[in-house]
């Protein structure tokens, strides 16, 4: 359903000064529910590509990207939970970098709700720089953002947050991994950053989250000679800057290797502990950790695997964490080595490491010859475990599939995996739960278009597995099954003042006459 304006009509009993707040025009969209016709985000002149994705608590979403249309620049825009963009011009241009080809950048929200985007810059000089933009697109740190390091060779930028909401800069600054907390105004909050360091090694940055209180959680990729094995170390930081777990780190992965040019990513547990995914090489398989908020390893050194199949090559793993039912899942392509046979598989682990779901997990995708089963994603939707997958039949024809199970025992809560997309090339992709209890749904932002070519789009996945935004959600306030005078006057209740689903209509965290304008098209007594 499109509202294109807001509809004109008579009602009785209606005031004539609730219309009046109601006199501008309203155009809006919602998530689309045809899999063949995915709901546009961002495009340009040039390719949209690289999406990151983060959700706002009241509603909506940031998502971040490079436009391609001059050299690669960061943009960001804020939407709302019908995936309608809220800041004209298709967004803000976070800086002017013009690189050549894309490398990796930050995006995260901190606690005045800023969208804050941390990158790299070649011009003027060397730097890695942050910039936050309001909720009503403003560029709050100057034109050219905050200079947060311009000291050697610097790359592998990314965004975190403290356990309070601060944002922190992270990267790598010659051959260590450097964390910098930032103040509201995006300046150091630190005179120096911090260092993750494990003697004479290498560290690179692998990803940021939120501690507990004032602290944030970094990970790094650590080896010692360049062919070497690449291991897995974490680190907290208090809010002054300092170590707070073993001074040389928390060992994730001491044993073995990750596949070289891997950074895996990891998921804070709402606690002031970090849930970590990984594969391993020799022989490939995906593994887990537990880190509790002391450092101590709760699923053991190395982390649990995920299958005891050593038959099948185990990759790319996807993880999600459920801080109420304190359960871990993950997710990961399969594929008999030496053939075009794929998979995709799953598992849960308790708090302890145990795997819930038998000693190889659940089947998601049993094996099939095909040209592809890969991009693993992973996500808690409604209180379940929802995964993602991307199935290719041949170069460039790409479907996107979800599928949800029963948290107890891994078993299909849906009769058939969702095709959340038709068959297109699809590139870089990202799966996130939004917040809200009524109508669960996680996002899929992705890539859709050839080398150059990339627009980006967005699906919505319903924790029942239909696609796009219900109908219920159009207006009917206290589920009578009708949109009438009760439903108005519920949110004439609410007028004027930030709300939250099911009053805030459009997502925009805010109750006004756009929203009446939602419900007076809906209008159904």
């Amino acid at each position: 359903m499109v509202h294109t304006g807001l509809m004109r009509m008579t009602i009785p009993g209606l005031l004539p000064a609730a219309l009046a707040l109601a006199t501008a025009p309203v155009a809006l969209a919602q998530f689309s529910p045809d899999p063949a016709s995915p709901t546009l985000l961002a495009s340009g002149t040039g390719e949209q590509v690289q999406p990151k994705v983060v959700a706002i608590p009241a509603g909506g979403f940031y998502m971040s990207w490079y436009d391609g249309a001059s050299g690669y620049d960061p943009w960001v825009q804020r939407y709302d939970a019908n995936g309608n963009g809220l800041w004209p011009n298709g967004g803000v241009k976070v800086l002017e970098t013009s690189f050549s080809s894309t490398e990796d950048y930050g995006l995260t929200i901190d606690a005045a709700g800023n969208a804050v985007v941390v990158t790299r810059r070649d011009s003027p000089s060397l730097g890695i720089i942050a910039q936050a933009v309001s909720p009503e697109g403003q560029l709050l740190w100057g034109t050219g953002g905050r200079l947060v390091s311009t000291t050697g060779s610097v790359n592998s930028p990314k965004a975190g947050r403290t356990g309070d909401g601060a944002a922190v800069a992270g990267w790598t600054e010659g051959s260590r991994a450097k964390v910098m907390r930032l103040n509201a105004n995006g300046t150091s909050a630190w005179a120096t950053a911090s260092t993750v360091t494990d003697g004479t090694a290498t560290t690179i940055l692998s990803d940021l989250q939120p501690g507990n209180g004032d602290s944030v959680i970094a990970s790094v990729v650590r080896y010692t000679t360049f062919s070497g094995a690449k291991t897995l170390q974490a680190q907290k930081f208090s809010g002054a800057g300092a170590a707070m777990w073993a001074a040389a780190n928390v060992r994730v992965f001491a044993t073995g290797s990750l596949q070289f040019g891997n950074f895996p990513t990891f998921l804070p547990d709402g606690e002031g502990g970090a849930v970590f995914g990984w594969y391993q090489t020799s022989p490939l398989q995906c593994r887990v950790q537990w880190v509790a908020p002391d450092g101590t390893l709760r699923f053991g050194t190395n982390g649990q695997v995920t299958s005891t199949d050593t038959s099948r090559e185990a990759v790319s793993p996807a993880i999600a964490f459920d801080p109420v039912a304190r359960k871990v899942y993950a997710s990961w392509p399969t594929r008999v080595p030496n053939s075009s046979i794929y998979g995709v598989a799953a598992q849960a682990f308790d708090e302890f490491g145990v795997g819930l779901w038998g000693p190889t997990g659940t089947t998601l995708v049993f094996d099939e010859t095909v040209y592809s089963q890969q991009f693993a994603g992973a996500a808690v939707v409604g209180g379940f475990p929802m995964f993602t997958w991307i199935r290719s039949t041949s170069f460039g024809q790409d479907t996107v599939y979800a599928m949800s199970v029963d948290p107890s025992n891994g078993s299909a809560r849906w009769p058939q995996p969702t095709a959340a997309t038709a068959a297109s090339t699809i590139g870089r992709n990202v799966l996130t739960a939004m917040p809200g209890a009524t109508n669960p749904w996680a996002l899929y932002a992705f890539e859709r278009g050839g080398t150059g070519a990339a627009d980006l789009f967005g699906a919505r996945i319903n924790a029942d597995g239909t696609l796009g935004t219900p109908d219920t959600n159009c207006a009917d306030l206290n589920g009578d099954g009708r949109v009438s005078g009760s439903d108005l006057g519920l949110l004439l209740g609410q007028w004027g003042g930030p709300a939250a689903p099911p009053f805030d209509l459009n997502g925009d965290a805010l109750v006004n006459g756009a929203d009446l304008g939602i419900l007076l098209g809906c209008w159904n007594p």
